[in-house]
């Protein structure tokens, strides 16, 4: 094996660990080598290439719907140990949202305060951007979160009628969900910063700088990064576990009360659902389990 082929498999490998996955398997092809993942009961073959031509190239095997192909994704994407540190804070927050794109359910907006000294810990709890956990592992870490950084988290809710009518105040001032969205992460900031006085926040990029700073005239004194893939950052990722874990306890509570299965997103299934309830409580009360302002609502 070429050596640059060499250094790019091993930092696959590595890379892999740390999302979970064990090597299981590795050969060699024309032109590379074929590395075989694993995690629980699924797998998933990766072929490497490398050419003069073309470099290093890669194609993920399997089906389509192998539930590690967007972890797989995820690894392919990011270059090991190239990526530039944002700061250098030795204490900061960092803040994440749930339930912007459910239709049923709360909107969660989560910040969490990391200690340089604490993020090996967190680390070997499992803190990595929720869409690479499962539902079960994602409400274990969240629930060590809460037992060991309960006066690190700040979280508001916003539960489908509060969401509902707030979106509507919003509205009728001239401003979308985004800067309905921006207020929650500021709000959050500066009451963490109340209870910790860190040296700056990063935020995960949905909006532009001067949506987010502008929300609260206080957030100008506020230290922030505001980038696209936020979660790569410690505080970011524990910030989107706690958030998701809401957002999923939201799901759930509305299930039990409402006595039908209600699912995240907002697909098919979703407008099925949907129906049920309007048949079972009338159209007029989704409010109090949905946002009402999706187009989905048109498909009820």
């Amino acid at each position: 094996m070429i050596p640059i082929l060499m250094e790019f498999v091993a930092e696959i490998i590595e890379k892999a660990k740390a999302f979970g996955l064990t090597l299981s398997d590795e050969k060699e092809i024309n032109y590379g080598v074929q590395l075989k993942f694993e995690k629980g009961d699924n797998d998933i073959p990766i072929n490497v290439y490398s050419s003069k031509k073309k470099g290093i190239s890669t194609i993920i095997g399997g089906s389509p719907k192998n539930p590690l192909r967007f972890i797989m994704q995820q690894i392919l994407q990011q270059k090991p140990d190239t990526a530039q540190k944002d700061h250098n804070w030795k204490i900061w927050a960092g803040t994440d949202e749930s339930g912007k794109g459910d239709f049923f359910g709360a909107l969660v907006v989560c910040g969490f305060i990391v200690k340089e000294n604490d993020a090996a810990n967190l680390k070997k709890i499992g803190i990595k951007d929720c869409k690479l956990l499962s539902d079960s592992e994602l409400i274990k870490i969240a629930e060590k979160l809460y037992q060991n950084y309960k006066n690190n988290i700040e979280v508001l809710i916003l539960q489908p009628a509060k969401y509902n009518e707030l979106y509507s105040k919003f509205r009728k001032g001239n401003k979308k969900l985004n800067e309905m969205l921006a207020w929650m992460h500021a709000r959050v900031i500066l009451n963490l910063n109340e209870k910790h006085k860190f040296e700056g926040a990063v935020v995960d990029k949905f909006a532009s700088d001067k949506v987010l700073i502008g929300s609260l005239k206080d957030m100008k004194n506020v230290k922030l990064v505001h980038k696209i893939k936020a979660e790569e950052d410690i505080a970011v990722a524990a910030a989107s576990i706690i958030a998701r874990y809401h957002f999923l306890q939201s799901i759930s509570l509305l299930s039990r009360k409402y006595q039908l299965e209600f699912p995240k997103g907002a697909s098919e299934k979703v407008i099925k659902i949907g129906k049920e309830f309007a048949k079972k409580f009338t159209k007029d009360r989704l409010n109090e389990v949905a946002k009402i302002h999706f187009k989905t609502v048109e498909k009820i």
